[in-house]
Protein backbone atom coordinates (compact mmCIF):
# COMPACT_ATOMS: atom_id res chain seq x y z
CA UNK A 1 0.00 0.00 0.00
CA UNK A 2 0.98 3.62 -0.50
CA UNK A 3 1.22 6.27 1.98
CA UNK A 4 -1.88 7.58 1.71
CA UNK A 5 -4.13 9.57 4.49
CA UNK A 6 -7.03 6.75 4.17
CA UNK A 7 -6.16 3.36 2.41
CA UNK A 8 -8.32 0.28 2.14
CA UNK A 9 -8.22 -2.46 -0.39
CA UNK A 10 -11.02 -5.35 -0.76
CA UNK A 11 -12.22 -4.60 2.88
CA UNK A 12 -15.33 -7.17 3.68
CA UNK A 13 -17.27 -7.92 6.22
CA UNK A 14 -20.49 -9.54 7.08
CA UNK A 15 -22.75 -9.48 10.15
CA UNK A 16 -25.18 -12.45 10.69
CA UNK A 17 -24.58 -13.40 7.03
CA UNK A 18 -25.40 -9.85 5.89
CA UNK A 19 -22.39 -8.47 3.48
CA UNK A 20 -22.13 -4.82 4.94
CA UNK A 21 -19.23 -4.44 2.89
CA UNK A 22 -18.19 -6.03 -0.10
CA UNK A 23 -14.89 -5.28 -1.63
CA UNK A 24 -14.38 -2.21 -0.80
CA UNK A 25 -11.65 0.24 -2.07
CA UNK A 26 -10.58 3.62 -1.33
CA UNK A 27 -7.62 6.32 -1.26
CA UNK A 28 -7.93 9.46 0.39
CA UNK A 29 -4.74 11.41 -0.59
CA UNK A 30 -3.04 13.34 2.57
CA UNK A 31 -4.02 17.26 2.46
CA UNK A 32 -7.52 16.42 0.85
CA UNK A 33 -10.98 17.14 2.08
CA UNK A 34 -13.32 13.87 1.93
CA UNK A 35 -17.01 13.31 2.83
CA UNK A 36 -18.18 9.43 3.35
CA UNK A 37 -21.78 9.73 1.76
CA UNK A 38 -24.44 6.61 1.04
CA UNK A 39 -27.79 5.29 1.82
CA UNK A 40 -28.72 3.71 5.89
CA UNK A 41 -26.83 0.40 5.79
CA UNK A 42 -24.30 1.16 3.11
CA UNK A 43 -21.34 0.41 5.08
CA UNK A 44 -20.00 3.77 6.22
CA UNK A 45 -20.01 3.40 9.64
CA UNK A 46 -18.50 0.00 9.50
CA UNK A 47 -16.30 1.36 7.16
CA UNK A 48 -14.97 3.99 9.88
CA UNK A 49 -15.28 1.17 12.45
CA UNK A 50 -12.67 -1.01 10.74
CA UNK A 51 -10.23 2.14 9.65
CA UNK A 52 -10.26 3.17 13.37
CA UNK A 53 -9.86 -0.66 14.66
CA UNK A 54 -13.07 -0.97 16.23
CA UNK A 55 -14.05 -3.44 13.76
CA UNK A 56 -12.12 -6.25 12.39
CA UNK A 57 -12.82 -6.74 8.58
CA UNK A 58 -13.60 -10.43 7.50
CA UNK A 59 -10.93 -10.15 3.93
CA UNK A 60 -8.77 -6.96 3.18
CA UNK A 61 -6.29 -4.10 4.08
CA UNK A 62 -7.19 -0.90 5.80
CA UNK A 63 -4.16 1.89 6.56
CA UNK A 64 -4.48 5.52 8.20
CA UNK A 65 -1.10 7.38 6.99
CA UNK A 66 0.46 3.64 6.88
CA UNK A 67 -0.73 2.72 9.85
CA UNK A 68 -2.83 -0.37 10.12
CA UNK A 69 -5.48 0.06 12.87
CA UNK A 70 -5.34 -3.34 14.16
CA UNK A 71 -1.92 -3.13 15.37
CA UNK A 72 -2.14 -2.97 19.42
CA UNK A 73 0.90 -0.26 20.09
CA UNK A 74 0.45 1.84 16.66
CA UNK A 75 -3.24 1.70 16.43
CA UNK A 76 -3.77 2.85 20.03
CA UNK A 77 -1.81 5.80 19.50
CA UNK A 78 -3.63 6.37 15.92
CA UNK A 79 -7.25 6.38 17.69
CA UNK A 80 -5.68 8.99 20.20
CA UNK A 81 -5.26 11.46 17.17
CA UNK A 82 -8.81 10.67 15.67
CA UNK A 83 -12.54 12.12 16.68
CA UNK A 84 -15.58 9.57 15.79
CA UNK A 85 -19.04 10.47 17.05
CA UNK A 86 -21.30 6.89 16.65
CA UNK A 87 -24.50 6.98 15.75
CA UNK A 88 -25.26 5.43 19.35
CA UNK A 89 -24.18 8.04 20.91
CA UNK A 90 -24.41 6.98 24.82
CA UNK A 91 -21.15 6.47 26.46
CA UNK A 92 -22.16 4.26 29.67
CA UNK A 93 -25.56 4.98 30.81
CA UNK A 94 -25.24 3.31 34.10
CA UNK A 95 -22.04 5.41 34.89
CA UNK A 96 -22.00 8.59 36.54
CA UNK A 97 -20.77 11.82 35.31
CA UNK A 98 -18.09 11.51 37.55
CA UNK A 99 -17.01 7.90 37.09
CA UNK A 100 -17.12 7.99 33.31
CA UNK A 101 -14.55 11.06 34.20
CA UNK A 102 -12.16 9.17 36.17
CA UNK A 103 -13.04 6.07 33.47
CA UNK A 104 -12.19 8.49 30.53
CA UNK A 105 -8.60 10.11 32.33
CA UNK A 106 -6.15 7.80 32.16
CA UNK A 107 -7.03 7.50 28.03
CA UNK A 108 -5.82 10.55 27.65
CA UNK A 109 -1.72 11.54 29.80
CA UNK A 110 -2.91 15.63 28.66
CA UNK A 111 -5.83 15.77 30.67
CA UNK A 112 -6.46 19.20 31.61
CA UNK A 113 -8.29 19.62 35.21
CA UNK A 114 -9.36 23.53 34.41
CA UNK A 115 -10.96 22.36 31.25
CA UNK A 116 -13.24 19.49 33.04
CA UNK A 117 -14.12 21.94 35.21
CA UNK A 118 -15.21 24.77 32.75
CA UNK A 119 -16.74 21.89 30.87
CA UNK A 120 -19.02 20.73 33.60
CA UNK A 121 -19.65 23.85 34.64
CA UNK A 122 -20.47 25.08 30.99
CA UNK A 123 -23.03 22.26 30.32
CA UNK A 124 -24.13 22.46 33.86
CA UNK A 125 -22.88 18.47 34.57
CA UNK A 126 -23.50 17.26 38.32
CA UNK A 127 -20.63 14.83 38.79
CA UNK A 128 -23.51 12.78 40.67
CA UNK A 129 -26.02 12.76 37.55
CA UNK A 130 -26.42 9.53 35.27
CA UNK A 131 -27.68 9.23 31.69
CA UNK A 132 -31.27 10.00 31.72
CA UNK A 133 -32.14 6.87 29.36
CA UNK A 134 -30.81 5.10 32.30
CA UNK A 135 -32.75 6.89 34.73
CA UNK A 136 -36.36 6.22 32.94
CA UNK A 137 -35.11 2.29 33.17
CA UNK A 138 -33.90 1.88 36.07
CA UNK A 139 -35.19 4.90 38.28
CA UNK A 140 -32.87 7.73 39.90
CA UNK A 141 -29.65 6.28 41.01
Amino acid sequence: MTECAIEAVALRKSFKGHEALCGLNLTVPRGSVFGLLGRNGAGKTTTIKILMGLAKADQGEARIFGIAPGDDDSGALLRRRIGFVPEDKELYPYMTVEEIIRFSRPFFPQWRDDLERRYLKTFDLPRKRRSPIFQRVCGPN
